[in-house]
């Protein structure tokens, strides 16, 4: 019984653990574009570590992640990573400020920049790190429009955990004690 009872209260503990991760289309419907606006699609938004920024683009964009300084002039040397396959996805795994351009200057001169302003708090275990430049994970947008129909919505992923994970340990626990109640009469 003290095995069981154990058991139980250990799922109670591994399934109540609940992992909340945001995935965001960078600019929402008009994806990564000249024609977005990047600075008030931030602002409205709290990103955590572990959520995900889904960069949607043309092939006359690409995403570059930089440096503060690179960010406030343009700059597309020194870069830390970059990509250019039509559909970036990148994990924001570290807290503090992370900051992309476009690759074209002028269009980061015309706003097409984000600055993300990352929040310690842990929303997801062992996400996935973005890929490099070249690996296409999801089909590229429309050429004919810089505002694809195949957008993935915003939307937010978690793992199947707290109360129903609760609610099923309690049912496990109450199953148990009452199969030990009749065991014993």
């Amino acid at each position: 019984m003290t095995k069981l009872i154990l058991l139980c209260f250990l799922s109670i503990f591994c399934f109540a653990l609940t992992s909340h991760a945001a995935t965001y289309v960078v600019g929402d419907t008009s994806g990564w574009d000249i024609s977005s606006d990047i600075d008030s699609w931030a602002s409205s938004k709290t990103f955590n570590v572990g959520d995900v920024l889904l960069f949607q683009y043309s092939s006359s964009h690409s995403v570059n992640e930089v440096r503060k300084e690179n960010f406030e002039t343009c700059s597309t040397t020194n870069i830390l990573r970059k990509f250019s396959n039509g559909n970036t996805t990148v994990i924001l795994s570290n807290s503090g400020i992370t900051y992309f351009v476009c690759g074209n200057k002028l269009h980061c001169l015309g706003g097409m920049k984000l600055k993300v302003d990352v929040d310690e708090k842990s929303t997801s275990v062992g996400a996935p790190q973005a890929e490099p430049e070249g690996a296409a994970t999801l089909p590229w947008p429309s050429p004919e429009s810089n505002n694809p129909s195949t957008v993935i919505p915003t939307s937010t992923g978690y793992i199947n955990g707290g109360f129903q994970s609760q609610l099923i340990a309690f049912i496990c626990l109450t199953a148990a004690m009452l199969r030990e109640i009749n065991v014993s009469i």
